[in-house]
């Protein structure tokens, strides 16, 4: 769970306890003394530094009333100034201490144990967050490199095993794919039974993803490379620009089963990053 999950549920907790409704503004005197007492008792337990700032600013910072003074002043002093150090004694967060910097705007951290359990193919067993057998290292942003096909080869082509990522604009969907090969050459079609496409309905909860294994049936037609285009798996593929399409061939439609990626959609942004075995 995320923090503010976690914070979010013992406030919904309180005011159930005191009958109160979910308006600060509302409040009495009396609700915030009731509020208070149940409210302390836990206040040590929530790792308000792992809460991200817009969420503090909108879900925590509208309930200062009830918060101590002295927690209020050293968070917003936290998100506020630059470089400013954690100043209390707090619990130690519950986010996995991994190994590695995840760069990427588009996915976090709990998304990389499913990635590389992906690639190994371990089924419904994930891999422990300390234990990742992959380095993921950012090759290509396509709001920071230049959103077309020139860039994305320039960045990518002939770097060995890379994984994409997409955002569809306007969702919380994000689409990506498993190339196991590499994306140099203008050469066509490249055959291999380990790559896949998945599908993750909300970027935020990792349980929405699906992949697709390719068809060994169909591998020759897992991986396409051409220079006029972004990564194209299958009968699914970038135009070289923001707009993604699954076309229909009747050769290639069975490539990758069906896991409800859209046919047409635009993206809003993509990274490709680098796959190296530890």
């Amino acid at each position: 769970m995320e923090e503010i999950e976690i914070w979010e549920g013992l406030l919904k907790w309180c005011f159930f306890q005191q009958n109160v409704i979910n308006d600060p503004t509302k409040w009495s005197k009396d609700d915030i003394a009731n509020i208070e007492k149940p409210l302390h008792r836990f206040i040590h337990l929530i790792r308000f530094y792992d809460i991200k700032p817009a969420d503090f600013f909108y879900k925590v910072y509208c309930y200062k009333e009830i918060l101590p003074q002295d927690l209020i002043h050293n968070l917003l002093e936290f998100h506020i100034v630059p470089n400013t150090k954690i100043k209390t004694n707090v619990a130690s967060s519950r986010k996995p201490n991994l190994k590695f910097k995840l760069d990427s705007t588009l996915i976090e951290s709990k998304h990389i144990p499913l990635f590389s359990s992906w690639i190994d193919k371990k089924g419904s067993s994930h891999y422990n967050t300390n234990k990742i057998p992959y380095e993921f290292k950012l090759l290509y942003r396509s709001d920071r490199d230049g959103f077309n096909a020139t860039s994305f080869h320039r960045n990518c082509d002939s770097k060995g095993a890379t994984i994409w990522i997409a955002k569809i604009k306007g969702t919380t969907q994000l689409i990506g794919g498993y190339n196991p090969l590499d994306w140099g050459g203008d050469c066509g079609w490249k055959g291999t039974t380990n790559s896949f496409l998945f599908h993750i309905m909300d970027e935020k909860n990792v349980s929405s993803a699906k992949v697709s294994y390719v068809n060994n049936n169909n591998a020759r037609y897992a991986i396409y490379c051409n220079s006029d285009r972004g990564p194209h798996m299958g009968n699914f593929y970038c135009d070289g620009i923001n707009h993604w399409i699954v076309y229909e061939n009747s050769d290639v439609n069975l490539t990758y089963p069906n896991i409800s990626i859209p046919a047409s959609f635009t993206v809003e942004n993509y990274e490709v990053f680098q796959v190296i075995k530890k």
